[in-house]
């Protein structure tokens, strides 16, 4: 295994302190479990064009057969299995996942397997997977990459990740047909597991945060940010930093533009905090409105105007992750709530 990618694994079992499950409510104890994804290591989650939000599920770290890529659907209540037809990716952590929602087509790149790192490129297009590309067409194998869709550009951004030997800060574009290279270097230091996302108010891609790997054992908490501006990277000076952070996650949110949420510090303390971007600096909001994580998914629900997040590392040095799910309103004064889910 590559420095890189034990790195990025390392980085996901630093301190996790879960919140407090008091408030949920017991199931009945002769009720049975509601259907529910088993979180991996990896999941992701995305807004669904189709309605509520979308999570792909990574597998166990120790898995030698973990099987096809799992896709549950969350519409508030309830989780439910999608049951694609015809081939279907098999399952890894650490891939490339975003959601292009002019085309309603869900891309996938890559991921770290148990037998390697994978070069393969899928779709989803809400029935069906078909791998799009693969080996030389594209980026070629890649883990902890970073995706998000450019809308101003109507194309997918993949920027940087591990191929298993070496690591990358080249950035490539996914136009729904193929891969193309439009920039052969990025942010500085490589970094991975960096939050990206599109930023409407500036029609901009925004990328903050990640680690460096200089030692397995020690992996660096960055905290700059960097704007892609259609032709390429540019470091942005802004006035307020929310400090290094891995393992943090955000989303694009109608009224508050775009966030960045929880993550690690530099001391490997977690957080709950949320920042908002507004062209030139972050902006803190006034207390902790999730609960404190890191390596959890997260995704902006439209239909119900709220933003959901799942699981999370539960402590250093464990793969156990938490199964939770909890969702917040937007209101900076109100905190997120923890959602009873049958389990």
């Amino acid at each position: 295994m590559s420095r890189g990618v034990a790195g990025v694994l390392l980085a996901l079992a630093l301190v996790a302190v879960g919140c407090s499950d008091d408030d949920t409510d017991d199931p009945p104890a002769d009720s049975a479990p509601a259907p529910a994804p088993v979180l991996g290591a990896w999941h992701e989650l995305m807004t669904d064009p189709a309605g509520g939000v979308l999570l792909v599920n990574g597998h166990p770290e120790d898995a030698t057969d973990p099987g096809p890529v799992e896709l549950w659907r969350w519409d508030g209540e309830r989780w439910t299995s999608l049951e694609p037809e015809g081939d279907v990716p098999s399952a890894r952590n650490f891939s490339a996942v975003a959601m292009d929602a002019v085309r309603g087509v869900l891309l996938l790149h890559g991921g770290l397997m148990p037998d390697g790192v994978s070069d393969e490129t899928w779709a989803w297009d809400g029935e069906a997977w078909s791998q799009v590309a693969g080996g030389s067409d594209g980026p070629g194998p890649r883990s902890a990459s970073s995706m998000a869709y450019d809308a101003a550009a109507e194309r997918m951004l993949l920027y940087g990740g591990d191929d298993g030997t070496a690591q990358h800060n080249d950035t490539w574009a996914w136009d729904g047909e193929a891969w193309e290279q439009v920039a052969a270097d990025g942010p500085t230091p490589v970094r991975w597991t960096a939050f990206m996302e599109y930023d409407a108010a500036s029609e901009a891609v925004v990328l903050y945060g990640g680690h460096q790997v200089v030692d397995e054992d020690a992996p660096i908490a960055l905290g700059d940010t960097w704007v892609w501006d259609g032709d390429g990277w540019r470091a942005a000076r802004a006035a307020d930093q929310p400090g290094p952070l891995l393992n943090a996650n955000g989303v694009a949110h109608p009224t508050l533009g775009l966030l960045l949420v929880g993550g690690a510090d530099a001391a490997s303390e977690e957080t709950g905090r949320a920042w908002t971007w507004s062209g030139s600096s972050w902006d803190a909001l006034p207390a902790d409105v999730v609960p404190q994580r890191q390596a959890f998914g997260l995704a902006y629900d439209e239909e119900r105007d709220v933003v959901v997040l799942t699981g999370g590392v539960v402590e250093p040095g464990s793969t156990e992750r938490h199964q939770d799910v909890w969702e917040w309103s937007g209101d900076p004064a109100t905190p997120a709530v923890r959602v009873p889910t049958g389990e």
